[in-house]
């Protein structure tokens, strides 16, 4: 058998040839397997004669298994060849899908066959990674931000009351109501006791803004045209709901003042107004040093990733369709949607959402080999045992202890507890190795940036009283690079909407 190999944009091609003598050998191997199994009068099967029983064959099963045997041949070759072999040892193949076999030629005098092996994603040229520059601005924590966050926490603070008034946008309305269609009410169009910010756009258009105007008491009727993209037999009709308003309720935001600054937990602990302010201004100067250190190594890393050229094969990425699209309908299902019902109802056809499928998960596979690539390229370590000890706080052996006492309690049995303990130990030790490489491509394009720490970044202190000492700034924690998002969420959809 001649043989040889070609790389193909992430396929190991390979094309073997055999002869007639191989063909004949091939053959006579075939016949000989065959004949055991057929019958012929006055003999047991498979004892009779081979001249009498090959009688009893048919071309095409003679043709087949000949093919067969000439594959089970290619194989015992293939296993024996240095390069297949390097590729089997390394690794390379991906395992999620079968080679493809093409019989290009078959007669008696030769057989060319077309082997393809998928290969697993791979970074055949990692793109310049030193001496890059980000064009990522750091900002500055103004008082203006500070208001700002002192406003939303006591936006966050506030409590819905009951008002005699009548109710408004931003307003919430507790309402009982009941969809009809043609006088009858449908599924999914009624609810009690049901909680709606006016205003919001979380009803069907045209609902919330009949509400607007009644008070608590109030029985009215909502004539709304139900949208085009709304799921049969709702699709363009004309709908009325009869709704009673229980109650409006307003937002009461709580003044800004001493008072309030004592009423909050957390980090936001404070004696006075003055203290609430020194304390908001550090926490927002400590996550925006975060925000901007972060930023730049992801602009950093996704520079090398645009310059690096890769080796992914188009039926992985379909692979990964099917089985994200399986998974999808599977969830829609339950909510009684199904995937093209749902993409109707968010304005998105099946071709984009396949386009943007298969976009997000190429980019999350790039950002992965990317980073394994910086990995082996900067020769970095893996993390020791005293790195993932320190991650998690407590040595292996008591982590291992502790845990696997809690997953007993919660039924687990030892195959599922091994499987969970392994799985977080390795997640610990992915999300070191993360953090290793941005500390690395940092120091390598921006080493000012990363020997910076939150304490060079504190507010400066000022001389009033109104101003107290903070805590030391708590210790930074490496954070690994967002990964773009490859499953869109499924939100249900409120039926009455």
């Amino acid at each position: 058998m001649k043989h040889t190999f070609k790389l193909d944009n992430g396929h190991l091609v390979a094309n073997a040839t055999f002869d007639k003598t191989e063909i004949a050998e091939a053959q006579k191997k075939a016949i000989n397997k065959l004949v055991l199994n057929v019958v012929v009068p006055g003999f047991r099967k498979g004892k009779a004669p081979l001249d009498k029983a090959v009688r009893y064959l048919h071309d095409s099963q003679v043709g087949e298994e000949t093919v067969n045997c000439l594959l089970r041949f290619l194989d015992k070759n293939f296993e024996a060849d240095k390069e297949f072999a390097s590729y089997v040892q390394e690794g390379k193949f991906y395992n999620g899908l079968r080679p493809n076999v093409s019989l290009e030629k078959f007669d008696a005098d030769e057989a060319v066959f077309t082997v393809t092996y998928f290969l697993n994603p791979s970074v055949t040229k990692l793109g310049e990674y030193k001496g890059l520059t980000s064009e990522v601005k750091e900002n500055k924590v103004t008082v203006k931000d500070v208001d700002a966050e002192i406003q939303r926490l006591a936006n966050d603070n506030a409590e819905l009351v009951p008002s005699d008034k009548e109710a408004a946008n931003g307003d919430t309305v507790n309402i009982d109501f009941i969809g009809l269609l043609d006088g009858k009410a449908f599924e999914g169009g009624t609810a009690n006791a049901f909680d709606l910010v006016l205003g919001s756009n979380r009803f069907v258009p045209g609902f919330e803004e009949q509400c607007v105007g009644h008070k608590a008491g109030d029985e009215f009727e909502v004539k709304v045209t139900m949208p085009e993209n709304y799921p049969a037999p709702l699709t363009n009709k004309e709908v009325i709901f009869k709704v009673t308003l229980n109650a409006v309720k307003v937002n009461e935001v709580p003044e800004i003042n001493d008072e309030f600054a004592t009423t909050l937990s957390g980090i936001y602990v404070s004696k006075d107004l003055a203290e609430l302010k020194t304390k908001v201004k550090e926490n927002l100067t400590k996550k925006a040093f975060e925000d901007y250190k972060r930023n730049v190594v992801n602009d950093l890393l996704l520079q090398v990733r645009n310059a690096s050229e890769y080796s992914i094969s188009e039926e992985i990425v379909n692979e990964f369709l099917a089985a994200r699209k399986k998974e999808d309908e599977a969830g829609l299902n339950q909510q009684g949607l199904t995937l093209e019902e749902y993409l109707k109802l968010v304005n998105m056809t099946m071709e984009q959402y396949e386009t943007n499928t298969k976009a997000n998960y190429e980019n999350e596979i790039k950002a992965s080999l990317v980073y394994n690539a910086l990995t082996e390229a900067e020769k970095i370590q893996t993390p020791t045992k005293e790195e993932v000890e320190a991650q998690i706080g407590s040595s292996i052996d008591d982590f291992v202890k502790n845990y696997t006492s809690y997953l007993k309690s919660q039924k687990m049995d030892d195959n599922q507890i091994n499987m969970q303990i392994n799985n977080y130990i390795n997640q610990v030790g992915s999300s070191l190795m993360t953090g290793k490489v941005q500390a690395r491509i940092l120091e390598l394009n921006n080493p000012e940036l990363a020997k910076r720490t939150l304490d060079d970044v504190k507010p400066a202190k000022k001389s009033t009283t109104k101003t107290t000492k903070k805590a030391a700034a708590p210790k930074e924690e490496v954070k690994e690079e967002p990964k773009e998002e490859v499953k869109e969420e499924v939100k249900e959809e409120p039926k009455a909407e």
